[in-house]
C-alpha cells in the first residue's frame, strides 16, 4: 500500500486517479486518509501490533549485519518505547503473591488481574508524535529493513481488498465503487511495476521466475498476478487470478488485456474502461480485476476459476514434493491450505525470510506442534525440519538454488 500510494503522486499516477475518480463520481475513498487513520489508530492503540512490531524488529537488528547506523538507531528506539509499554503493564499486573496478600491483610478477594485500568490511560502527546512520525517515516521509505515490520500489518492491501469485497458483493454503491477503486488502482501499479522489469530497470528483482525456465515437469501456482511466472513457466496456474484478465461481473463476460507491457495506463481508464463501467441507468456492468482477495468463502466470479482450483487441487493431490516460496499460509487462502493439508504424503520446502514467522506459520497451517522438530541447515541457511517432511528455511528468495528440488 505505501507504494501504491507514492505510485499515485506520480503524473502517471495522478492521471489513472484522476479517470478512476470521473468514472466513479462520489467516491469518498482515499489512500492517504486511509493512512492517516490507521496510524492515528496505532498511535492510540498500540496493544495489537506493538509485540509484533518489536520482536520482528528485535529479530533484524540481531541478525542484519548490514543495517547503517541510522536504520539501526531507528530499531533501537522503536524497541525501547514498545518494551518501556510493556514494562509499565507487566508491572500493574497483581501476581499470586501479591494477590494472597491483599486477602489475608483486607479480606477483600480482587477481581481484576491489574491494578490500573489501561482502557481509560492515554498515551502523552510526546509519545504519540514519536509514533506517528515512525509511522509516517516508514511509508516513505518502504525499502528500510527496520521500517517494513513497522507497516506491513498496518497497510496490508490484501486485508484492505477483502474488507470491501464483502460489500462489493452486497450491492452497496459506496462500497462497489470504493472496490472498483482500490482493486482497479492496484492492478494498474503492479502493470507500472511490471512495465519497470521488461524495460530492464528492475532486471535483478525477478531470479526465482529464471529458475523456473524450462522446467517442464514442474507445476507453479502462482499467488502473484504478473505474467513472470507465465513467461518462465507457460503452464503456469495463477489461483487468485492475474493482470491480463478482468471481468464484467454484472454481465458475466471475460475480458482481456492483450497488450499489457505497452499498454497506456491514464489511456486505457479514460477511454476503454470509461466505455465499459456503467454504474447507473437501464445497462450496468462492472468490470473488476480478476483478483481474488484472501476470504474464507470464495465466490466464484468468473467460470475460468472453477477450471483454475480444479487443477490446482489435482496437482497438489499428485505432488511429491511441493515447494513454497514467499508465500504466508496461515491467514492467507484457506482454499489453498485445505488443498495442501489434504496431501499428507509429499515432502515441504518453504522458503520465508524470517524463521520464527514462517515456523509458526507452517506448524498453524499444517497443525504441526511448533515445539517437535530438529534444528538444520541448507544451503549455509538456518532450517527446521518437522515430522520428518517438512522442511522451513530462513532465507530471501534472491539466496536460494531451487535446482535439488525442481528435478
Amino acid at each position: 500500500m505505501p507504494k501504491i500510494t507514492e505510485w499515485l503522486e506520480t503524473d502517471e499516477g495522478k492521471s489513472v486517479d484522476a479517470a478512476l475518480r470521473k468514472l466513479l463520481k462520489g467516491l469518498r475513498f482515499s489512500y492517504a486518509k486511509f493512512v492517516d487513520n490507521a496510524i492515528e489508530r496505532l498511535a492510540h492503540d498500540l496493544d495489537r501490533e506493538r509485540e509484533t512490531i518489536c520482536s520482528r524488529i528485535t529479530r533484524e537488528l540481531e541478525r542484519n549485519d548490514h543495517l547503517d547506523e541510522g536504520q539501526r538507531k531507528m530499531g533501537q528506539l522503536i524497541v525501547r518505547l514498545f518494551h518501556k509499554i510493556t514494562e509499565v503493564k507487566d508491572g500493574a499486573a497483581i501476581d499470586e503473591e501479591t494477590e494472597e496478600l491483599i486477602r489475608e491483610v483486607t479480606g477483600i478477594d480482587p477481581t481484576e488481574e491489574t491494578i490500573i485500568d489501561f482502557s481509560h490511560v492515554n498515551y502523552t502527546k510526546t509519545f504519540e508524535d514519536i509514533v506517528k512520525y515512525i509511522l509516517q517515516t516508514s511509508l516513505h521509505d518502504t525499502e528500510n529493513p527496520i521500517l517494513r515490520h513497522v507497516y506491513t500489518n498496518l497497510l496490508d492491501i490484501g486485508q484492505l481488498l477483502a474488507q470491501h469485497f464483502y460489500g462489493f458483493f452486497t450491492n452497496k454503491p459506496s462500497e462497489i465503487k470504493t472496490y472498483l477503486y482500490i482493486a482497479w488502482t492496484l492492478w494498474a501499479y503492479i502493470v507500472h511495476e511490471e512495465q519497470a522489469v521488461a524495460a530492464g530497470s528492475q532486471s535483478d528483482s525477478v531470479p526465482v521466475y529464471g529458475q523456473l525456465s524450462g522446467r517442464e515437469q514442474v507445476q507453479v501456482v502462482t499467488f502473484n498476478y504478473t505474467t513472470l511466472a507465465a513467461a518462465a513457466s507457460p503452464s503456469s496456474i495463477y489461483f487468485n487470478g492475474d493482470l491480463t484478465h478482468y471481468v464484467d461481473v454484472e454481465n458475466k463476460n471475460d475480458l482481456q488485456v492483450d497488450d499489457l507491457l505497452s499498454l497506456d495506463l491514464p489511456a486505457f481508464f479514460a477511454d476503454r474502461l470509461a466505455g465499459e463501467l456503467s454504474l447507473e441507468g437501464d445497462r450496468l456492468a462492472v468490470p473488476i480485476p480478476s483478483f481474488m482477495p484472501p476470504l474464507k468463502l470464495k465466490p466464484v466470479i468468473t467460470g475460468r476459476y472453477v477450471t483454475t482450483w480444479y487443477r490446482t487441487a489435482e496437482a497438489i493431490h499428485r505432488a511429491s514434493r511441493i515447494v513454497i516460496l514467499g508465500h504466508t499460509l496461515h491467514g492467507g487462502d484457506a482454499f489453498f491450505n485445505d488443498m495442501l493439508r489434504a496431501n499428507r504424503h509429499a515432502e515441504i520446502i518453504v522458503v520465508g525470510r524470517d524463521l520464527a514467522t514462517a515456523c509458526s506459520d507452517v506448524c498453524l497451517t499444517l497443525q504441526l506442534s511448533p515445539t517437535r522438530y530438529t534444528q538444520i541447515t541448507v544451503q549455509g541457511h538456518p532450517a527446521r525440519k518437522y515430522d520428518n517432511r517438512v522442511t522451513v528455511i530462513a532465507t530471501d528468495l534472491h539466496d536460494i538454488d531451487l535446482a535439488d528440488w525442481l528435478e
